[in-house]
């Protein structure tokens, strides 16, 4: 790793000041340390966030959720009113790394964690390192988006991004820019043809606090599942989740994980139920699937998956 300065905060709103162009916000590190290593990320200060006051508290109910950024990714998922209400969100954490990875990572710094492509992370010249192309597309492509992708195919590999989409969640930024916005999980992230750099809009000095949750959704029926290679402690081929609304004949919020560069939602097009409907959901959802030459079975997988969901 190259040199660098150690900074802190003890409230979000310092970051602004304290973060320049060259800087880089810290709270996990599980990501943010393998990329300096790999020198993907060369900062010249690292400014830490784990020293903001109350920024980890968690609070959920039937009326809603707020979780501050701050809060671990295994806190969210043992969260006893995050599961009652919001099992999705639960299920998705849970779902994330291992049990030493959910205990260090949080769930802000899982939103905006880099891509997992093999040919970025070994910072060989593709589109996101500043080159020209994705050398995936001739290349390894067995792990790459078969939905949205271009000039860069990677997946956004969070799990929980995935059931926050399904349950409508806004992100809360403070921005050095706009003062305090909201986005949604759609809104936060940008695609590569307009950005290199990150997969979000966040800019240097920009920083989410926290997530909130609607209430409408809270103790709705919802499901997240994740087929990975692996029986565990892996990123997803494919994931999903699920969220029935509580309004009699309302559709099915349905979002994909692990396809495309961002959590990708599907619009189931009729009502109905059981596994003829749920087939036909499935078959439309995947109808646009552009597949690169070794991820094909994505397009399967995720139309069993979805298929899975709808009638489970």
């Amino acid at each position: 790793m190259q040199n660098f300065e150690h900074d802190e905060v003890t409230r979000f709103a310092d970051v602004r000041r304290k973060v320049g162009r060259r800087d880089v916000l810290i709270a996990g590190g599980t990501d943010l340390v393998p990329l300096m290593r790999d020198g993907l990320v060369t900062p010249r200060t690292i400014v830490n966030l784990k020293t903001v006051r109350n920024g980890a508290a968690i609070r959920a109910s039937r009326t809603g959720a707020a979780l501050g950024a701050l809060a671990l990714v295994a806190d969210v998922a043992a969260h006893a009113g995050v599961k009652r209400a919001f099992p999705a969100l639960a299920a998705a954490c849970d779902a994330v790394g291992t049990p030493q990875i959910r205990n260090m990572a949080t769930l802000g710094g899982n939103l905006c964690q880099r891509i997992r492509c093999w040919y970025f992370r070994q910072n060989v010249p593709c589109h996101k390192t500043g080159g020209r192309g994705c050398p995936a597309v001739e290349g390894l492509n067995e792990y790459l988006g078969i939905l949205g992708g271009g000039p860069c195919h990677a997946p956004h590999p969070s799990d929980p991004a995935v059931a926050l989409a399904a349950l409508e969640a806004t992100i809360h930024v403070r921005s050095a820019r706009s003062g305090r916005v909201r986005l949604s999980i759609a809104d936060l992230y940008r695609h590569a043809a307009k950005r290199r750099d990150s997969e979000t809009n966040l800019r240097a000095g920009d920083v989410i606090e926290r997530v909130r949750l609607p209430g409408k959704y809270a103790g709705a029926r919802q499901i997240y599942l994740k087929a990975t290679q692996r029986a565990e402690w892996d990123f997803a081929l494919v994931s999903i989740a699920v969220v029935w609304p509580k309004a009699r004949g309302s559709m099915p919020r349905v979002v994909l994980g692990g396809v495309a560069p961002r959590p990708w939602e599907v619009e189931i097009q009729e009502s109905g139920k059981g596994k003829g409907w749920a087939r036909r959901m499935a078959e439309a959802a995947v109808a646009a699937a552009q597949p690169l030459s070794q991820n094909a079975y994505k397009v399967t997988l995720a139309r069993n998956l979805i298929a899975e969901a709808l009638v489970s």
